[in-house]
């Protein structure tokens, strides 16, 4: 066993010597021709080298990068800095392999994501024989190949022991204040964005941006990096819920001070975004991890909601100005509710022309526009979305799609209840716990917005990857393993 170890490990240094030869030879030759490209490379090399052996510090600016939305076109494919990094991942994965900590391939299965997802997926598939834009639904069939399969694939790289927890639950903690500070910041300032002075502009839409209705300048909410509001109140809060778990459940003293100082920062830029929905959801996040923590809390919650449920129908019947329509019950946006109201009639329109499979993914716009439908707030670009994803999807992918979009959550919800109840008390219950959270708060998100165009699925993906994950299993693995490290 020990020789067949040393000779293991010789052919990997081999490898490596036939690697660095050439390598070694051409930076040299090209840091003698063009010295600033030559040492750039080198410096690109050494970062890629550096990531191969510590993937886990790829997860900080992949994190970062879901808060810069900022997208160019590359063969007609929309990328950012999340795609290019997701490449760079994939490039980088067979020296990850190659490392002495990455989980062994015998015990690898297919990820919870990828077989969850698959219904929908072969729902949207489907839909593109009734596609009226087949190639604006192909990309946005690759946006959920690319969040829901690729990226739980390469999650599967990272063995989860206690040095990746502390590090995956830092960059959690620490990252989303940064970009919750640059929206205080935004809010204190009249609109100066802290990551607009180091050159990240937000993406704004081609068109008069005068019209546009998310942006400081118009309705005075932050949204830091994102421009609007609500991206900036989503991505928040899904990241509160790993500063919750924490406070609730952290086994390390030091973490929990830290997630309760962290959560503190988010709270406040998730006020100075003034988002609606994402009060909603981080209401929907707290009360579902309280419940999920103390289920004794549930008969309490169900008995306030019936109060306030009665305490809100006596005091809309009682007030004195409402003219008895929906829109008047939102103060100073009415406009907006009854523009909501003649989307979603749309949605129900479309859907009894195309019940099955749809319209294709993506494809509600371009069907709402070939209507020939008029808004009362027109924004003065060529976008526009059914402001729920639920109503979207059974849009653009018919009876079909809806059910196996709803299949997912339910399937992902049922897993981490078991998991959760399974749990051992150590920091994968707490990652747990957190997935669970972000998935209420992502379902409450998805009843006020369309989801699906944006990459916050992403940070949803990461969130319930980890919150998949079984340390036991790999501690189990590592048991076995131990005589044959003594032979």
């Amino acid at each position: 066993m020990v020789f067949s170890s040393l000779l293991q490990r010789s052919e990997v240094s081999g490898r490596g010597v036939l690697l660095a030869l050439p390598l070694g030879f051409l930076l040299a030759l090209l840091t003698t021709l063009y010295p600033l490209p030559g040492m750039a490379l080198g410096v690109g090399l050494g970062v890629v080298l550096a990531l191969s052996k510590q993937p886990q510090l790829l997860m900080i600016p992949f994190v970062i990068s879901l808060a810069i939305p900022i997208q160019r076109t590359f063969a007609g494919l929309p990328l950012n800095a999340t795609d290019g990094l997701l490449v760079l991942w994939c490039l980088l994965w067979p020296f990850m392999l190659q490392r002495e900590q990455a989980p062994h391939l015998g015990r690898w299965r297919v990820p919870l994501l990828v077989w969850a997802i698959t219904p929908f997926l072969i729902a949207t598939c489907l839909a593109q024989i009734g596609s009226i834009a087949q190639g604006n639904s192909l990309k946005q069939i690759l946006r959920i190949v690319e969040w829901f399969m690729v990226l739980p694939v390469l999650l599967m790289i990272f063995r989860p022991q206690p040095a990746f927890w502390r590090f995956a639950a830092l960059t959690m903690l620490l990252v989303p204040c940064l970009f919750a500070i640059d929206g205080l910041y935004e809010l204190a300032s009249n609109g100066t964005r802290l990551t607009g002075m180091l050159g990240i502009p937000v993406p704004i839409p081609e068109g008069d941006m005068a019209q546009i209705r998310h942006t400081f300048d118009i309705s005075g909410r932050a949204g830091s990096s994102f421009g609007g509001a609500q991206g900036l109140a989503m991505y928040l809060v899904m990241t509160m819920s790993v500063a919750i778990a924490h406070l609730l459940i952290s086994p390390r003293p030091g973490l929990r001070l830290l997630a309760g100082l962290c959560l503190l920062v988010c709270l406040g830029g998730l006020a100075a975004t003034k988002s609606r929905g994402g009060l909603l959801g981080a209401l929907a996040l707290v009360l579902v991890m309280l419940v999920v923590f103390r289920p004794v809390l549930l008969r309490w919650l169900v008995l306030l909601g019936v109060l306030a449920a009665l305490a809100g129908v006596l005091t809309i019947a009682m007030l004195p100005n409402w003219d008895g329509t929906i829109a008047d019950l939102v103060p100073g946006r009415p406009e907006a509710v009854l523009d909501r109201l003649i989307i979603w009639g749309v949605v129900f329109d479309v859907f009894k022309d195309n019940p099955l499979f749809g319209v294709g993914l993506g494809n509600f716009r371009d069907e709402f526009f070939a209507r020939g439908v008029s808004l009362n707030v027109e924004l003065g670009y060529s976008s526009l979305h059914a402001h729920n994803t639920y109503l979207e999807i059974l849009a653009d992918t018919g009876l079909v799609g809806l059910l196996g979009y709803l299949a997912f959550l339910l399937t992902v919800a049922r897993h981490l209840a078991r998991r959760w109840r399974e749990r051992c008390g150590d920091d994968a219950a707490v990652f747990t716990l957190a997935a669970i959270g972000t998935l209420a708060a992502y379902m409450v998100f998805a009843s006020v917005d369309m989801l699906l165009l944006q990459n916050m699925h992403f940070l949803l993906v990461l969130l319930l990857g980890l919150g998949v994950s079984d340390s036991r299993a790999d501690a189990v693995g590592l048991k076995v393993s131990e005589p044959e490290q003594m032979a």
